[in-house]
């Protein structure tokens, strides 16, 4: 990852994350870039909690609305403001643990319900809040923005 590199160099944190990746389809006016997980994944000391170990490539889909000049199997360098990233990370981990949290303490607290079935409401509002932000995907991806900056040839 690119801003791990600016830091180590700089001592600053770059307002981009960077990747490389490889065309690997092009679906109406989408694009499809694989990215191969960094050799520094070995190394991490977090790589035993890390999502992106389930997979050795991950696909990221971008709007060719720029009109890249693109074909299958071109190496391009992927583009995204750390910001995005954030926006991401909130609503798949922050939100979804302070609603766990929140449940099981109204509802043992307040309303002194037992502790197993507080655990098992609370889970259950886990999965309707990812049930709904699976269906409102369409409008998370218009706020999270991918660009291909460059093209390796």
């Amino acid at each position: 990852m690119q801003c791990i590199n600016d830091l180590h160099y700089t001592g600053k944190v770059s307002k981009l994350i960077k990747h490389t990746g490889v065309v690997s389809q092009i679906v109406g006016n989408d694009i499809i870039v694989d990215i191969e997980r960094s050799s520094a994944c070995a190394s991490c000391e977090s790589k035993s909690m890390c999502s992106a170990l389930d997979t050795k490539t991950q696909q990221i889909k971008i709007s060719n609305d720029d009109n890249y000049n693109v074909k299958t199997g071109d190496t391009v360098e992927v583009v995204s403001e750390r910001s995005f990233c954030m926006y991401a990370i909130f609503i798949a981990f922050v939100v979804p643990l302070f609603l766990l949290l929140s449940t099981i303490i109204i509802l043992t607290e307040i309303f002194n319900v037992n502790e197993g079935i507080s655990a098992l409401a609370a889970i259950a509002a886990v999965a309707v809040y990812y049930v709904i932000v699976h269906f409102l995907n369409y409008k998370i991806e218009t706020k999270i923005k991918f660009r291909i900056e460059k093209q390796f040839n």
